[in-house]
């Protein structure tokens, strides 16, 4: 009881709270990999689509990127209610309602170049619209933010209501069809809400996203890793990234059209026409469409001179990349996936316009292929003698996963809890630090899944064959300096404060999570009503009888009473449910108090 009572030492009434948020994070965490796992087929199909010019598969490809709302509802509802389909089939119910409902809602002026939608008018289309399902449905672009929004609540409502009954008569509307017919109603209100709201929103939204643009080179880069390496031993870095990622926070590539076309007439304008370009990039009027820019660029034209050549360029431009502004893409990783093989839009052309993509992703090559696994090494080369033999396959793993895959957790892992002043004050600053550099040295390789070596010849080494700029040469440069530079520090940390950080008491924390466990199988405190503990038998009255195999893993019999269960507790979890009972009396006497206040 040692490990139990040192715990208990340190407890306090937040400790549940903190740990269910960690819970709550790391679930979050895991739902969004339901859509990151797409990215790598999907990105594929769209790549090989634009390289080789084949219609039918950048449609396939734009399943995801161009629908990336949905997607994102679905992973919510699936994380949240243990992949029910009746919650699902409403999610999908429910997302289609608030955009065609906003759809409806939409008047376009006669040029399609603005629109209004209830008091709000003169808004921009390019700015604030983007086509959902190949085109069918024209909506706000909310993207990734509306789609969690949508998720959220129809998670909600299905967890809520799932088994609610309704009086008889009424019992074929009852529990998941009740469900159904709560979520198609309130998605009409989110619906006016979302109208409401979200011109401003995604008015700041872009703002945001300009500022991040403009900040100096590295900054951003540096913040973003930095905090997203923080984030990962709580599970929900995803919820840091995925704004970045998938949002115009990340960038809107609508935002830089009139740019875009002028680096592109650059590429394919004669020496001798220069001039006219070099006219047109100074304007400082900005359009969002092809009306718009057309019409800017006549109003300094000289109208006595001849511009067919010019024209002809902008018009084979915008006839092979309005298809792809409709949807509006945004986000760092979204848009790298659409322009990384598209010969009008290049990599270059944003860096050039100062949409730097790939800006967060570069430098998680170097941690993945160079940095992890030297970790991982030295980790294993500082092992005592006698425990290397059973260790050595653990660190193989880890770094060949990392290294290949680029999923960095089971590296991270090693040490982040059991050295943590290392963790968060050395390797996730040296991890900014790497991106800041990669930034600076303008690095432009992007990512359909992870950071490994897979991923680094799909999104990499194809894209330089294929004639882009990335500048992937860079990336082994920088990691091969950062793998000595972190091995003489991380050897140096392990050898002479490694024995300080050792002092975590293991056998409390592994206490702590099967607490946590138990409390989380029984529903909570808040399901307890009554409570008693007698020796090893344990009885419990509770407000929602919680699932009876999940308590399988720490008692050996059940048994029914008149109020509640008697739980005969196994042996070996006396402990656990000792350090409960300390806890459970803890939380109650500190509510006493607090009522008597």
């Amino acid at each position: 009881m040692q490990a139990g009572q040192q715990l208990f030492n340190g407890f306090d009434i937040s400790w549940y709270t903190k740990n269910r948020m960690k819970s709550f994070l790391k679930k979050v965490g895991a739902s969004f990999g339901f859509v990151i796992i797409l990215m790598p087929i999907f990105g594929i199909i769209l790549s090989i689509g634009n390289a080789a010019n084949v219609s039918f598969l950048k449609e396939i490809g734009s399943i995801l990127f161009s629908n990336i709302g949905i997607w994102f509802t679905l992973a919510i509802i699936i994380g949240f209610t243990s992949n029910k389909g009746a919650a699902v089939f409403t999610g999908v119910l429910s997302y289609l309602v608030v955009n065609v409902f906003i759809a409806a809602s939409i008047n376009k002026n006669n040029e399609n170049t603005f629109f209004n939608i209830w008091f709000w008018h003169n808004l921009s289309v390019n700015a604030y619209l983007s086509k959902l399902f190949f085109g069918g449905i024209e909506t706000f672009n909310s993207g990734v933010i509306g789609g969690i929004l949508i998720g959220i609540y129809v998670t909600y409502i299905y967890n809520k209501f799932k088994d609610t009954q309704l009086p008889k008569g009424l019992e074929f509307f009852a529990r998941e069809k009740l469900v159904i017919i709560l979520s198609v109603i309130f998605s009409l209100i989110f619906a006016s809400l979302f109208i409401i709201i979200w011109p401003v929103f995604g008015f700041i939204l872009t703002a945001i996203g300009s500022g991040v643009a403009k900040s100096p080179i590295g900054l951003d880069s540096f913040i973003f890793r930095t905090v997203q390496r923080m984030l990962i031993p709580f599970g929900s870095s995803l919820l840091w990234q995925s704004p970045m990622w998938y949002t115009q926070i990340g960038g809107s590539l609508n935002e830089y059209q009139q740019d875009l076309l002028i680096q592109y007439l650059y590429r394919v304008t004669s020496q001798e026409n220069l001039q006219t370009i070099n006219l047109l990039a100074s304007i400082p009027e900005k359009g969002h469409s092809q009306q718009e820019i057309i019409e800017i660029f006549s109003k300094y034209l000289n109208e006595y001179i001849s511009y067919d050549w010019l024209f002809k360029s902008m018009n084979e431009w915008f006839e092979n990349t309005n298809s792809i502004f409709a949807t509006n893409p945004s986000g760092d990783q979204i848009i790298w996936n659409i322009v990384s093989t598209n010969k009008y839009i290049t990599v270059d052309d944003c860096w050039n316009s100062g949409l730097r993509i790939s800006r967060f992703i570069s430098g998680g090559y170097v941690n993945s292929i160079f940095v992890l696994p030297t970790l991982s090494c030295l980790m294993f080369l500082m092992t005592p003698k006698g425990e290397k033999r059973a260790k050595v396959g653990i660190y193989i793993t880890a770094a060949l996963t990392a290294m290949l895959v680029g999923v960095t957790e089971p590296v991270e892992y090693l040490f982040c809890f059991t050295m943590p002043l290392f963790y968060f004050s050395i390797y996730c600053p040296f991890n900014g630090l790497i991106a800041a550099i990669t930034s600076l040295f303008k690095v432009k390789v992007g990512t359909s899944f992870s950071t490994g070596l897979f991923d680094f010849t799909l999104s990499g080494i194809v894209p330089t064959v294929n004639g882009v700029n990335t500048r992937i040469w860079i990336i082994p440069l920088i990691g091969i300096c950062s793998s000595i530079t972190i091995f003489a520090i991380a050897f140096f940390w392990f050898k002479f404060f490694n024995k300080k950080e050792n002092l975590i008491n293991i056998n409390a924390r592994k206490l702590r999570d099967s607490l946590q466990l138990f409390i989380e199988d029984l529903g909570g405190f808040k399901n307890i009503k009554q409570y008693s503990l007698k020796e090893n038998q344990l009885e419990v009255v509770f407000k929602n009888v919680p699932d009876f195999k999940s308590l399988f893993n720490y008692v050996n019999k059940i048994e029914k009473q008149e109020k509640g269960l008697k739980l005969s507790i196994k042996p070996e979890n006396e402990e656990v449910v000792l350090l409960f009972d300390k806890i459970y009396e803890n939380r109650k006497t500190k509510k006493e108090i607090n009522k008597s206040i």
